[in-house]
């Protein structure tokens, strides 16, 4: 049987009822109503701390679900790090430049042009004329199918960059598609100099390098016949 309400004490124990659910509601969810008489108030103690429980083990899986998805949150944004740093990779080992000749440099270019590509492409040739000390450069685009006009103007940038690195900057291989386009747009590249392939940038450009041979060679035999 159970026991009748003892009505001198009902009236803490529903104090400590409301001083738990007030514990809970708080964020406390450690706290349970104690109860030690087993009478018609016994049922709605126990049921609030089934209820804390429950909530208790709800707000645990919650916890763990939002502990997964920040790691997973974090593994993706890892992921998108490590590709946004292969694809800057990539468009640097896709735009090399290479001395092939003395005094002479080479960058041919291969595939789809666009602005960061074709920015990449710039630092590295300016460095590379920087590291060497060369004063002719070719950039050959016969692999490139079109250009636009803000690769056009990359590519005017490039040749008044490297001129004032002291170098002189020729384009090779524009296919009759892409100088159709050049027209087109409206761009101005008559300050670069062109060649039709490869072979005739490098024939001009070693041309350059025996003028240039030759007038240095001739100032120095001037200089030393004035010291005499």
């Amino acid at each position: 049987m159970e026991d009748k309400l003892d009505l001198k004490n009902v009236k803490q124990r529903i104090n400590h009822i409301e001083e738990v659910l007030s514990s809970v509601a708080a964020g406390d969810l450690d706290v349970r109503v104690d109860s030690t008489v087993e009478d018609d108030l016994t049922g709605i103690e126990e049921a609030i701390n089934i209820l804390i429980e429950d909530l208790t083990y709800e707000l645990k899986q919650s916890i763990n679900m939002q502990n997964d998805l920040q790691e997973k949150l974090k593994k993706i944004q890892d992921q998108q790090k490590t590709i946004v740093q292969q694809q800057e990779d990539l468009m640097e080992l896709s735009s090399p430049v290479s001395k092939v000749w003395d005094n002479i440099l080479i960058l041919p270019v291969i595939g789809t042009l666009d602005s960061q590509r074709t920015q990449i492409m710039m630092e590295n040739l300016l460095q590379k004329i920087v590291d060497t000390g060369c004063t002719m450069a070719i950039l050959d685009i016969t692999g490139v199918p079109t250009v636009d006009t803000q690769v056009a103007n990359h590519l005017l940038k490039t040749v008044t960059s490297a001129r004032l690195l002291g170098a002189d900057c020729i384009i090779s291989g524009i296919s009759p598609a892409i100088a159709q386009t050049i027209v087109h747009l409206g761009i101005d590249l008559s300050i670069i100099r062109t060649k039709a392939t490869l072979q005739d940038a490098m024939i001009y450009a070693m041309k350059q390098n025996k003028k240039s041979d030759a007038l240095i060679t001739s100032n120095l035999d001037e200089i030393e016949e004035r010291e005499e």
